[in-house]
């Protein structure tokens, strides 16, 4: 059984950075995020609470999946952000956990918006977040590569 836990101490941060380690050697985020160690080593960074967030999926004690929440640039808008399921742990609904839990958390703080941006063969990923109610949007900010698919979540609405 998944269990999601918000990583709220030193020891929960650590296990965030592995994960998300793991995530920054994934083929399709290579050359997309241009210097992960750098947020990797000084998280909880722009995830901290209580503008952000970052979760954890545990199953049976073993960390599997992590997502993060952060404020956006825009005002009342935030931004999902390295949303990772170890492969071992794929095709088990961890990914909808975890973004179902963090678009519940984005309207607990009060936010209007959720954009994310992913790759564009991330065909799972997509179909899941457009099942969940986001919609394509054009590409935004600055940082977002340009081979980047983006999506928005009226808040408001969820």
């Amino acid at each position: 059984m998944i269990t999601l836990r918000a990583a709220a101490t030193p020891e929960l941060v650590d296990v965030a950075r592995e994960l998300i380690r793991e995530y920054a050697k994934m083929p399709h985020v290579i050359g997309r995020w241009m210097d992960p160690g750098a947020e990797i080593d000084t998280l909880p960074g722009d995830y901290a609470p209580p503008h952000g967030t970052i979760l954890l999926a545990i199953d049976d004690a073993n960390p599997v999946g992590c997502g993060c929440i952060r404020p956006f640039d825009e005002p009342g808008s935030c931004e999902m952000k390295r949303l990772y399921v170890k492969p071992s742990a794929r095709g088990r609904g961890v990914g909808e956990i975890l973004v179902r839990a963090l678009v519940h958390e984005g309207v607990a703080m009060r936010y209007i918006t959720m954009k994310l941006d992913t790759a564009p063969d991330l065909a799972a990923a997509r179909a899941l977040y457009t099942r969940l109610g986001f919609r394509e949007i054009p590409r935004y900010g600055s940082n977002v590569p340009d081979i980047s698919i983006c999506y928005e979540l009226d808040l408001t609405t969820s």
